[in-house]
């Protein structure tokens, strides 16, 4: 803990500026005056544990907002140089990229969920440093908890890299990213060579079948082979590729020009009589189909009719007209009789409807086959065309030998690019493991995978929460409280329900709060390791606890006692996390009071008052 005290006016506040400005900030927010008009370069020198690094940034020009002029050094141990030995040697983007390595900062993007239209976010040092920096207008903030939280693009950011320095996504979440897009991308081409493969060996024997007839038509197969699934046919094609030129030439003398395409002729003509047998078939069955449901709709209207009858319940044995009960000469059917007609034609529409749906039924079987026959029609039609065209080129080959050696070539053609399919056990195995790492990376990688440990995360921070609320007596303590990263805000669940920071009353518990999740926040960095400066800068902590009119120069004897113990509380709290996180943590503190504890005094490392101050006397100039 390092504390800085003074009056006002002598620069603690641009403190911050300074090194927020030699840390990469677009901007030079060092209020104007003394301090802008004094200053040709502003210097920052820090350590990563193990080597010191030096940060000059030059001012910004007139008129201009920054300047992105670096003078940089790096060493075991660095002695800060003279002014006059300080110049340009680089740019600010190329420092702040190495201050990021040596922070341990890995490549990580933050994917906004689907249908939100900001672009993804990659965590950067300028991220980190909204954790280390808490202003005088800040660090009693009643609404906002981070550095620039106000800005609506800062608060967003902050929410959306958080889980990333906090450890709920892992430092190689954009390495495994990349290897889920390639596991992927293995997958979809595996699936598809095993898909060529199944395709192939469902898909009837296609190429190979064609070959097969122009085997047989050269003698290298016996003219009777007929192999009726792909792997069979692969093995016989196989046998006639390894098959010795005797028993090639046995089969040749055997075999006959004219007999495979009989046999295919003999085929064709069969399966024409089959499709045309089939077809009419179906259209008997459509028609008995199209006849039933006709006599249905007749009998249907009838039924209806018939069952207007029900209206009319004259039960006399004087013929009587239905419709006005008047007497008549004529012989009308009666009521009974034509309820019996009724109830006949219902049960004959109840039979035929039962029966309708299993003649479907046969019809849908019936055109199954027949597209089955179909499929069988056009590979004969394949293989006659094959063999035509075999026989065409064949013509123009001086003999028998040159004809099967023509043959063989094309067989061993076929099966040297043939995929193995008829043992693809390797190819699912492989497809198996894919499957396995790919969920495994998923899950790691999902939302819900990510949310689980941070709610695990912050659950454990909470404890911290809780425990140092009640070291500060803050308002609602003894409840536990928590950090709500949908606000960015501290939170008491009491019974009535949760109270936000910013519904917590004075200037007290804002900067308890604020003090108690930075404090959480930084012992998690620590013991963590995250990728986040280990420095926490608090302007002026204490102001809360002072009236505005009066200057404190020393103690804390102008305050209030109940105020005195609340200060003396929040630097013992201080203290004790520093301590506890000695020796890779470090706080900066700037500060009105000068409080006389041996262990605070030890603390001071500048004490700006009776005309010390950040710009020495001698640097001001009446000049502008």
């Amino acid at each position: 803990m390092n504390i800085i005290t003074g009056d006002s006016e002598t620069g603690k506040t641009a403190l911050i500026h300074v090194v927020d400005y030699c840390l990469g900030s677009s901007s030079c927010n060092v209020p104007e005056g003394i301090i802008r008009n004094s200053v040709l370069w502003y210097a920052l020198r820090i350590t990563d544990g193990s080597a010191e690094h030096f940060i000059a940034r030059r001012a910004p020009d007139t008129g201009r907002a920054s300047n992105s002029g670096v003078y940089y050094l790096v060493g075991s141990a660095i002695t800060i140089p003279a002014i006059n030995e300080i110049s340009v040697t680089t740019n600010i983007d190329t420092v702040v990229a190495r201050i990021k390595n040596v922070t341990g900062l890995a490549l990580s993007i933050h994917e906004p969920p689907e249908g939100q239209t900001r672009s993804p976010i990659t965590a950067t040092l300028r991220h980190a440093l909204a954790f280390s920096f808490q202003p005088q207008n800040e660090i009693s903030q009643p609404g906002f908890l981070f550095h620039n939280q106000g800005d609506n693009w800062t608060a967003q950011a902050i929410k959306d890299t958080l889980p990333y320095f906090l450890g709920a996504v892992d430092d190689d979440y954009v390495a495994n990213k990349a290897r889920l897009r390639a596991l992927r991308q293995q997958q979809r081409d595996k699936e598809r060579t095993l898909s060529r493969l199944e395709a192939v060996a469902d898909g009837g024997l296609s190429e190979a079948a064609n070959l097969l007839t122009e085997g047989r038509a050269a003698g290298l197969l016996e003219p009777d082979l007929a192999p009726d699934s792909w792997a069979s046919a692969v093995e016989t094609l196989q046998r006639a590729a390894t098959a010795s030129p005797e028993e090639q030439l046995i089969r040749y003398e055997q075999s006959s020009d004219q007999e495979e395409l009989t046999r295919l002729n003999d085929e064709r003509a069969s399966l024409r009589q089959l499709l045309t047998r089939s077809q009419d078939e179906l259209s008997a069955m459509k028609a008995l189909l199209s006849e039933e449901n006709g006599y249905t709709r007749e009998i249907t209207e009838q039924v209806s009719r018939l069952r207007s009858l029900n209206l009319f319940t004259n039960n006399s044995d004087t013929p009587c007209c239905p419709l006005c009960d008047q007497p008549t000469t004529e012989l009308l059917p009666s009521t009974e009789t034509l309820s019996v007609e009724l109830d006949r034609a219902s049960e004959q529409l109840a039979r035929v409807t039962r029966h309708t749906p299993g003649l479907a039924a046969l019809i849908i079987e019936q055109e199954q086959r027949i597209s089955d026959t179909k499929g069988r029609w056009q590979e004969n039609r394949n293989a006659l065309e094959a063999l035509q065209r075999n026989d065409d080129r064949l013509m123009q080959l001086r003999d028998g030998a040159s004809r099967r050696a023509y043959v063989l070539g094309r067989i061993s053609l076929f099966l040297e690019t043939l995929p193995q399919v008829a043992d693809n056990s390797e190819l699912r195995n492989e497809l198996a493991q894919l499957q396995q790492d790919i969920e495994l990376l998923e899950r790691d990688l999902s939302d819900e995978m990510i949310q689980e440990r941070l709610d695990s995360i912050l659950s454990f921070i909470a404890r911290s929460l809780t425990e140092w609320a009640e070291r500060l007596v803050l308002e609602h303590r003894g409840n536990p409280f928590r950090l709500d990263l949908r606000h960015l805000q501290i939170i008491a669940d009491v019974a009535t329900g949760p109270i936000r920071m910013d519904r917590m009353g004075s200037g007290a518990n804002w900067l308890g709060c604020h003090l108690i999740a930075h404090l959480a926040l930084h012992s998690w960095f620590v013991r963590k390791s995250r990728p986040v400066p280990r420095f926490l800068f608090l302007d002026q902590p204490s102001q809360v606890y002072y009236p505005a009119e009066e200057e404190v120069e020393s103690s804390l004897r102008n305050i209030e006692s109940e105020d005195r113990l609340a200060v003396l509380r929040m630097f013992e709290l201080i203290r004790d996390v520093v301590n506890e996180l000695h020796p890779d943590f470090q706080i900066i503190i700037t500060e009105h009071a000068d409080i006389a504890e041996d262990w605070y005094q030890e603390a001071i490392v500048e004490r700006w008052r009776d005309g010390n101050a950040l710009i020495p006397s001698s640097w001001i100039s009446n000049e502008p």
